[in-house]
């Protein structure tokens, strides 16, 4: 990932790969004023980073914020947070992050789910202990068996139920007709589930964030 900070804010953006914890840690122990992630348009990546990543920010009791998308393993940096936010950077319809199992990296069943990965990591019980208990375990059970990589739920900041009529959307083999938005919609919000704890929307403190906010 791209790791960067500006203020008591660090950002990260970009694949997760492995060797990204200890560059997030190493930062981290150099801007000792950091109480803020960021995370910006991540489709995620390595497995072990999203968890220790995520288990690094909740022991030191930093907020962290979605700017844009972050799925998979950014999505379990994300639930690390102490305090869960989404950001105004982009426009609501654009700001989610996306939650699914484990999958196999290559071979025949590349994509596939890997239920025994699921279960070694232990991913529900560490979803509902990281939503600080308040993820429904039934709606958790089938989103870490989404049987295809491409699947995902989605969670949205709830202003975007008021013109979607949800924000939350369960995408069990990927988007329906192009879009998000024809999913299965959740009668639940983010907030209700434990996934964000506020409905305040952050703003990023890097430039590129402020421009991309005014040419919206």
């Amino acid at each position: 990932m791209e790791v960067r900070t500006v203020g008591d804010q660090i950002i990260l953006s970009g694949p997760v790969k492995d060797g990204d914890f200890v560059k997030v840690k190493n930062t981290l122990a150099a801007n000792a004023g950091v109480r803020i992630a960021i995370l910006r348009n991540s489709p995620g990546g390595h497995i072990r980073t999203g968890y220790a990543v995520g288990n690094l920010f909740r022991q030191m009791g930093l907020r962290t914020a979605v700017s844009g998308y972050c799925y998979s393993s950014c999505s379990r940096m994300f639930l690390g947070g102490k305090e869960r936010f989404f950001t105004d950077d982009y426009p609501p319809e654009m700001t989610h992050v996306g939650f699914h199992g484990h999958y196999r990296p290559d071979g025949p069943q590349r994509g596939r789910l890997d239920s025994q990965k699921v279960r070694d990591y232990g991913l529900k019980d560490w979803i509902v202990r990281h939503s600080d208990g308040k993820a429904d375990p039934d709606l958790v059970e089938r989103w870490v068996n989404i049987p295809v990589s491409a699947g995902l739920i989605h969670f949205f900041p709830g202003q975007i139920a008021r013109e979607r009529g949800a924000s939350v959307f369960f995408c069990e083999y990927g988007p329906v007709a192009g879009s998000v938005f024809g999913c299965e919609p959740i009668g639940r919000s983010a907030l209700d589930l434990g996934i964000a704890t506020s409905a305040e929307l952050l703003q990023s403190k890097d430039p590129g964030a402020s421009l991309r906010r005014g040419s919206l």
